[in-house]
């Protein structure tokens, strides 16, 4: 598979076929969160992975979900795919990223031929917000972990993290810093990138990490028209939290209010 120098998140998403089903990829520390690479890029990974095993875009990704079990550290990782059944219409896949220290990740996902004639609604409309010109960038001196650096974010639903807020709720625009075309590995790198709904409730920091998320996706993509500048609108709301667990329901809107896909997460939030 051919690296794309010019898209960062493409160059660090995309691994080296070794051998049918095999792939070879680094994590490098420029994309890390906490101990290692953030889950974006490493679920961007496995998926840019499992879509080059199927080869089929006819069948798009519907559903992808990923399960993180060890810090993805710098350095070399093997990324292993499975085709575990390919129906008249639809593929089920899985895949699994393992380093040296053991696995890192591992993750299924389903491909779906579309379906003509089937049932069209959407009861959902996204939240007022400004434009995302209207809306300052965060600058590039507020602390963020290192892998922020890659995209450029415009706060503007809910609170900051460890503001205290009332409510668990925060997101905004979105886009990387180099104009990239939006595909599925890097829609699953843009819901991973704001920090946890849950954080803004918490008064002071307090780490967290991903323990899986699922994804669904409403629209096959690259989508026809949607220009690689174009800011995407990411909404996270946290309503349930004990035990050191919470959960995160996300969405990611187009600029004209099309819904790409939305997400869960579950965190798991540490410290007293």
């Amino acid at each position: 598979m051919r690296r794309d120098m010019t898209a960062a998140f493409v160059a660090a998403s995309t691994p080296e076929l070794l051998e049918p089903n095999v792939y070879r990829t680094r994590f490098h520390a420029d994309w890390y969160q906490g101990r290692g690479a953030y889950g974006g890029v490493v679920a961007g990974t496995a998926l840019r992975a499992l879509e080059h095993t199927l080869a089929d875009a006819a069948r798009p990704v519907r559903s992808f979900t990923m399960h993180f079990c060890s810090p993805a550290v710098e350095g070399e990782a093997r990324v292993l795919t499975r085709l575990e059944r390919a129906g008249k219409l639809v593929t089920h896949a899985t895949v699994r990223v393992e380093n040296d220290a053991g696995v890192v990740a591992v993750g299924s996902a389903t491909f779906g031929a579309s379906r003509g004639g089937a049932l069209e609604y959407l009861d959902l409309t996204p939240p007022k917000v400004p434009p995302p010109l209207e809306v300052p960038a965060t600058p590039d001196d507020v602390p963020m972990p290192d892998f922020c650096r890659h995209f450029e974010f415009r706060f503007c639903l809910g609170s900051a993290p460890y503001s205290g807020s009332d409510v668990a709720e925060t997101g905004g625009w979105l886009r990387p810093r180099q104009p990239t075309v939006l595909d599925a590995p890097l829609l699953v790198g843009l819901m991973d990138a704001y920090p946890p709904a849950a954080l803004s409730r918490v008064e002071g920091f307090r780490p967290a990490a991903t323990v899986d998320f699922t994804v669904h996706f409403f629209h096959p993509l690259p989508m026809p028209g949607l220009k690689p500048d174009a800011h995407f609108l990411r909404t996270g709301r946290s309503r349930q939290a004990g035990e050191g667990y919470a959960d995160d329901y996300q969405q990611l809107w187009t600029e004209d209010g099309v819904l790409l896909a939305q997400c869960r997460q579950l965190f798991v939030v540490m410290g007293g």
